[in-house]
């Protein structure tokens, strides 16, 4: 009607969700077991040497698993592109922060020889902490190599790459521990969730015995989460972003009005902490569970229908001079929660292509090694600095049309070309 973009981003949630979850939490917020022993189950089909553990977030999850991995004091490795609450978790746990800066290019994935580089250097490394980030698989055989030459476990966070593939083995299950998120920007979501894979079973105990301590997810956290995303399903329906919510976030963009800006920031205040928050310690409940179970479905074909997409972008950007863009991989050892590029000048970009009424999402990821709340821990990561300051989401979710992904690329050639 009004000639806007289809919306940045879709949500994975269904109305179905939405009506388990309100049920639950205003009629009868019951919790008997069963569903999570069956989200288990299903989870250790996919994996058959690992035990599954349901937790309330994948953060959550990298908190227990290191806490029963290292010993207070101990170094963990891990990327400095990521959220800075999976730094905290390190400090949590009683680790101590070492950032590996991640490849050059566009993977923003962790720097094997990096890894190695600091297993060589440090004393007392307790773990390394790997992240698959963007749903990139990241070159992980050589730092499991790496790692077992010195007894020295290695955690995957594949808290974005759930159904992502390496030789037929899913991400998260790679390593020692694997760790998924089913948060509300995943794919597979449950609102708020996550899952710790291993192949140890006396630590798969060691974190069921610490979640039986824990009360379930508050049905005021969940409700809270449930309103989130109806509010993001509604304002990105066709006729409502059509005819509102899109002019308002361009109108932001052009005129610097963080208020819409920021919105869709979910790391907007970085601080450290080293005591595990109160809020944290919960379980997840039955009705998150039953929620999950219908996904599991739909995850492959959503995977391929983004590669698909992926593809189209590659091949109109792949020539351009100006910009990075990730590797291309066919085979689902990559499934692009985003189609995540780099331009040296990315908010000239956006503004360019937001002038030309397309809708792109400036990362809100950054450079942890050099914040200000983790100081105490800096190290000079320079190609984490570059992606912090120069990535851009592409949309390219299932539903996202192709003539939309070829408006994004025109305007992203007409920007360095000078072309219409």
């Amino acid at each position: 009607m009004f000639n806007a973009p289809q919306p940045r981003s879709r949500l994975y949630t269904t109305w179905q969700a939405y009506a388990k979850g309100l049920q639950a939490v205003m009629f009868g917020y019951k919790h008997d077991g069963v569903s999570i022993v069956k989200l288990e189950q299903t989870l250790e089909s996919i994996a058959p040497e690992y035990h599954a553990v349901a937790v309330p977030m994948a953060r959550v999850g990298i908190y227990l698993a290191l806490k029963h991995l290292i010993r207070p004091g101990q170094k963990v490795i891990l990327s400095p592109y990521t959220i800075t609450d999976v730094v905290n978790m390190v400090l949590c746990a009683g680790g101590v922060p070492v950032f590996a800066d991640i490849e050059e290019g566009g993977s923003y994935n962790i720097n094997a020889n990096k890894v190695e580089e600091l297993l060589n250097s440090e004393n007392d490394v307790g773990a390394v902490l790997v992240t698959h980030f963007y749903g990139l698989i990241c070159n992980i055989e050589p730092i499991i190599n790496a790692c077992k030459q010195r007894g020295i476990p290695v955690i995957e966070d594949a808290a974005q790459a759930f159904g992502a593939t390496l030789d037929g083995k899913p991400a998260g299950t790679l390593a020692d521990v694997g760790i998924y998120s089913f948060g509300l920007l995943k794919t597979v979501t449950s609102f708020l969730g996550g899952a710790v894979l291993t192949k140890d079973r006396e630590l798969a105990d060691s974190i069921r015995k610490d979640l039986q301590q824990w009360p379930l997810t508050p049905r005021k956290s969940l409700l809270k989460k449930i309103f989130a995303g109806i509010t993001l399903d509604t304002a990105t329906m066709p006729f409502v972003f059509d005819a509102a919510v899109y002019w308002m976030f361009r109108y932001a963009l052009l005129h610097d009005r963080k208020f819409f800006k920021n919105k869709l920031d979910t790391d907007s205040n970085p601080v450290s902490f080293a005591t595990f928050p109160a809020k944290y310690a919960t379980r997840m409940s039955s009705v998150q569970a039953e929620i999950i179970f219908p996904q599991f479905a739909n995850y492959e074909a959503d995977t391929k229908a983004r590669i698909a997409k992926a593809k189209i972008y590659n091949d109109g950007l792949a020539d351009l001079p100006g910009i990075v863009i990730p590797p291309l991989r066919m085979d689902g050892s990559h499934l692009y929660l985003y189609y995540s590029i780099q331009a040296e000048d990315r908010d000239a970009l956006a503004r360019f292509m937001t002038e030309r009424l397309r809708d792109v999402q400036i990362s809100h990821h950054r450079n942890c090694a050099g914040l200000p709340c983790f100081s105490e821990f800096y190290r000079d990561c320079p190609n984490a600095e570059k992606a912090a300051q120069r990535v851009i989401y592409l949309p390219l979710y299932p539903n996202y049309k192709e003539s939309q992904v070829a408006a994004n690329i025109e305007a992203i050639r007409a920007y360095y070309l000078g072309s219409d």
